[in-house]
């Protein structure tokens, strides 16, 4: 049933429609859509296309990549820039994610600036071998906090990919998320703290 409402609802007319007049019902259930029919699709495509790479970082990576492209396709849609092409929209949907997906493993100026703005999660007592190269050292930290991600909730992995990784403000998050700015900031704060408790344990463990 599920499977057949999405059916109905994921096609250029009803998204197009949903996004560009801000029906906020319509638009929820599209979302709602996107993930649990196309993510399976997307994550298991991007774990056999890099399975070069550690598989919760790719895992995490795909994941953000997938909401990034249900932004873009919710931005192309109010546009009214859908109807442009000839495509489906899992096909649009799909080339958004797969692009931003390339740029977030293939980036190395990106990928050092994710760490830069990693290093808070870290405790300030965190060591390292000191005979290992800078860049062995910043892979382990960005591998540590990577697999430290894969453990929390999908929805605090995607409020600390908004501040710390895309650099969005707490009044930013508050109106992504549809709550005050204290309440943001209060779920930032949890986050992180959550976060640094898990790489610590991590560590501890290693």
């Amino acid at each position: 049933m599920k499977k057949t409402k999405c059916q109905q609802l994921l096609n250029i007319e009803s998204v197009s429609f949903a996004f560009k007049s801000s029906q906020s019902d319509l638009s929820d259930q599209i979302i709602s859509c996107f993930y649990s029919c196309y993510l399976p699709l997307f994550l298991k495509w991007a774990k056999i296309t890099y399975q070069h790479y550690p598989a919760d970082m790719i895992e995490f990576a795909a994941n953000n990549s997938f909401t990034d492209g249900v932004l873009k396709l919710r931005e192309s849609a109010s546009l009214d820039k859908l109807y442009q092409s000839k495509a489906s929209v899992k096909t649009i949907l799909f080339h958004y994610c797969r692009n931003i997906l390339l740029g977030h493993l293939t980036n190395e100026k990106r990928l050092a600036e994710k760490n830069k703005r990693l290093e808070p999660f870290f405790s300030s007592g965190a060591e390292y071998n000191t005979g290992e190269t800078e860049y062995e050292i910043t892979e382990k930290r960005h591998n540590d906090v990577m697999r430290a991600l894969a453990k929390m909730p999908a929805a605090d992995r995607q409020i600390i990919q908004w501040r710390h990784i895309e650099g969005k403000s707490n009044d930013e998050i508050a109106g992504l998320l549809a709550i005050t700015v204290a309440s943001a900031t209060n779920r930032i704060y949890r986050c992180m703290q959550r976060l640094r408790e898990l790489v610590d344990e991590m560590q501890q463990n290693n």
